[in-house]
């Protein structure tokens, strides 16, 4: 078996765990307590639909921000891409969450090549990671002064931050640095490689052109980019206590933030699970039995969100198949 089926195997298996660890927690809490809430939910998953919609277009206008740094791009195609992305990621669990932001480049294709596309998401993914960083530790500061967190979960909390903040100092180094020295010492070092560079060399000259233009971008269009990702991560606060109020529990901001702040840390250090399938529902009901919610409350709450990510996995099929019934329109269209 060659490493590409041994990983393709792994996320299989991790696949069917998560499956298997929900379908456990479904059955502890109790089925007809967690269908009996999810219907109490009712309309208001509509409002969770919205406010989900809601940070996508606050992160594709950061993105239009710092794409702009090459060339305007429709704003349309770019909220288009950043849905499309979103649902690819629920549709294809086994792409660990890469395929999803691959999809982004090609989507865009017709208005920007892959040698400008490619950098633009890296370097807004990055942006993105930091000020998630910034929401993830305020957040979890505030919670840790307000509310009574078990000294395990802060020590775990902790954990991860620190382990964020080493990832992005290296994909920032590594974008300053450029990836064409580095991969050149790289080749010298391991000759297997050599031929592999030189082919590519170009390529990789282009792409860090490419990242240093992003760098010398407007600063302040930066800062814009930073807040609208910031803002957008709080959208995802508003989404927990609207979820939480339409159990009819009451949301006070400091347990809601928690909340939030504890599923984004969670599902950070299950990153290799795809699509955190179980250890999202897992999190959320863990999450809220800490700040004094029933078990059912938090396993609903993470049900309602994976029911919202399902629907816009089915908005994605149906963009892109309206996006090939318009190509097979114009390839039968008879030249005029």
């Amino acid at each position: 078996m060659n490493n590409k089926n041994k990983k393709r195997l792994t996320r299989i298996i991790l696949t069917a765990l998560g499956f298997l660890l929900l379908a456990v927690l479904i059955h502890r809490v109790g089925p007809e307590e967690v269908w009996v809430n999810l219907r109490q939910v009712g309309y208001y998953f509509i409002l969770t639909c919205l406010i989900a919609l809601g940070w996508i277009f606050l992160q594709s206008a950061a993105w239009a921000i710092v794409q702009s740094a090459f060339q305007p791009i429709p704003f349309g195609t770019l909220l288009r891409a950043r849905i499309m992305a979103d649902g690819i990621t629920t549709l294809v669990p086994m792409s660990a969450n890469v395929g999803g932001e691959a999809a982004r480049a090609v989507i865009i294709r017709r208005y920007c090549p892959f040698r400008e596309g490619i950098p633009g998401i890296i370097f807004d993914k990055t942006i993105e990671s930091f000020a998630s960083l910034v929401f993830l530790t305020s957040g979890l500061f505030i919670s840790f002064i307000y509310l009574k967190i078990p000294e395990k979960y802060k020590i775990s909390g902790l954990i991860v931050l620190v382990s964020i903040t080493i990832v992005i100092t290296v994909m920032i180094i590594l974008q300053l640095k450029g990836v064409h020295g580095i991969l050149h010492r790289l080749a010298r070092i391991f000759p297997r490689g050599r031929q592999w560079f030189l082919e590519k060399e170009e390529i990789l000259r282009q792409f860090d052109r490419n990242m240093r233009t992003l760098f010398r971008h407007s600063r302040l269009k930066l800062a814009a980019a930073f807040f609208l990702h910031f803002a957008s991560r709080w959208l995802g606060v508003l989404e927990v206590y609207v979820i939480v109020r339409a159990l009819n529990w009451p949301a006070p901001l400091v347990k809601v933030l928690f909340m939030s702040v504890f599923v984004v840390i969670i599902n950070t250090a299950f990153f290799l699970v795809p699509g955190q399938w179980g250890a999202a529902e897992g999190a959320s009901l863990l999450a809220a039995t800490t700040v004094g919610y029933p078990a059912a409350v938090g396993l609903s709450l993470g049900l309602v969100r994976r029911a919202r990510k399902v629907v816009f996995a089915l908005i994605t099929v149906i963009m892109m198949l309206a996006g090939k019934q318009k190509m097979k329109l114009s390839e039968t269209r008879p030249d005029t």
